[in-house]
């Protein structure tokens, strides 16, 4: 919903598409998931399928107090696809999938 009143966001980056596929040393990169809540309360966004069907791992979460808020790569704990995040008020949301 791009409306006047819309103030959620969320979108996947395939990890296939790089812009180096024709490289000789090119390798499948991670896949991103990120979802923006500009709403004062929390949301829930329902994470979807990898685009490589690989498992998700929070990265980031800036409605966590420090030092939760930011992972490092592949510490983070497993998100399930088809699971409801909620996103708390003015916060964002990254998942990487695992390599």
């Amino acid at each position: 919903d791009f409306g006047h009143s819309s103030r959620t966001m969320a979108f996947a980056l395939d990890g296939r598409f790089t812009g180096r596929e024709g490289d000789p040393d090119y390798e499948i990169d991670c896949d991103f998931y990120v979802a923006f809540n500009a709403w004062s309360g929390p949301v829930k966004f329902r994470v979807p399928v990898s685009p490589t069907r690989r498992r998700w791992r929070l990265l980031i979460d800036t409605a966590q107090p420090s030092p939760a808020d930011f992972l490092d790569e592949g510490t983070g704990p497993v998100i399930a696809d088809g699971t409801e995040y909620e996103v708390g008020a003015f916060a964002a949301l990254v998942l990487l999938s695992e390599p």
